[in-house]
């Protein structure tokens, strides 16, 4: 569970936890088999089910390096803290690690195309 307090803000009772906008939910993943990294939204109206103590939410992610299927099915409570989230085929990481990952492939990139030059 430290683990999903680390990822998801701690557990906090509020909505106003940093992956949660007004509308929506972010979730941010990565793929077991190519290490690409995919930024996922979970719209609050559209996405996700009403559980009556909380919501559920399903969802079949795609990166595009690899385009291998992720399945996802995260509990939320009422509050939208998440309580529980399972992934086959990759795994959650943090905001800052998916900042962190792209920073260094856009360095990998500018890399490349300088020793192209």
């Amino acid at each position: 569970m430290g683990f999903l307090k680390r990822l998801f803000g701690g557990g906090e009772q509020k909505s106003s936890a940093q992956y949660v906008d007004k509308q929506g939910i972010y979730f941010y993943v990565q793929c077991d088999n190519c290490g690409s990294v995919v930024r996922v939204r979970a719209d609050k109206q559209h996405d996700l089910q009403n559980t009556g103590d909380g919501f559920t939410w399903h969802k079949t992610i795609v990166d595009s390096r690899c385009f291998r299927r992720m399945q996802t099915v995260v509990q939320l409570n009422s509050s939208y803290a998440v309580v529980s989230a399972e992934l086959q085929g990759g795994k959650y990481i943090t905001e800052a690690e998916y900042k962190q990952i792209l920073a260094a492939q856009d360095a990998a990139r500018a890399q490349a195309a300088d020793a192209g030059k």
